[in-house]
């Protein structure tokens, strides 16, 4: 079943597939710049991190950050949504929900920023935002 089709009576969801639509300003415009800010906050508090943490802290701000600016690349470039390594405990609900995104898509494309419903796609990303400051 393809992810566009409506299903008694409900209208598919909202996606970026629509140049101009609001997913696809918000997905375009909006997310990245959340990003964007996330990444500046980190970086404006190194000093604190490594007052309070020390070394340790400054590697953490910098794997943030790199994880963060990879986000944002992917999110830009409509790389294929990926699944969450971090271990919690809705990880396992995330990965599958993911894996029914990519079932509705079939095999012609996979699941990513832009295809997928906005909804999803935007949770998904704080989702990936709290995975990269959790990782160590």
């Amino acid at each position: 079943m393809a992810v566009d089709q409506t299903v008694h009576g409900v209208p598919p969801s909202l996606s970026a597939k629509v140049t101009g639509s609001f997913a696809y300003l918000t997905i375009r415009d909006r997310m990245p710049t959340i990003l964007t800010k996330a990444i500046d906050t980190i970086h404006r508090n190194k000093s604190k991190f490594f007052e309070e943490h020390g070394e340790e802290g400054i590697n953490a701000e910098k794997q943030a950050i790199s994880l963060l600016s990879k986000l944002r690349n992917e999110l830009q470039t409509d790389k294929p949504l990926l699944e969450l390594m971090d271990g919690l405990p809705d990880t396992e609900s995330w990965n599958q929900y993911m894996q029914k995104q990519q079932s509705q898509l079939g095999d012609q494309e996979p699941a990513s920023w832009f295809k997928s419903p906005w909804l999803y796609v935007e949770c998904y990303m704080y989702r990936r935002i709290q995975e990269a400051i959790g990782l160590k």
